[in-house]
């Protein structure tokens, strides 16, 4: 019976455990993905306002 239980705990553990590890994961995935997409949007304004200067110029 005693043996029981610990497994009973060890699986719990376990699962609250990876509960919070997929959680994080899913987390910092998150900010990465907003990070790249506001750099890609950086990126193609800046090329937009050098393009658009090099046509007032021209």
């Amino acid at each position: 019976m005693e043996l029981s239980i610990l497994i009973a705990a060890a699986v719990a553990v376990a699962a609250i455990a990876s509960f919070y590890y997929i959680k994080n994961v899913r987390d910092s995935m998150s900010r990465i993905e907003t990070t790249n997409v506001t750099n890609a949007l950086n990126s193609v304004s800046e090329r937009a306002a050098r393009r658009i200067s090099e046509l007032v110029n021209s």
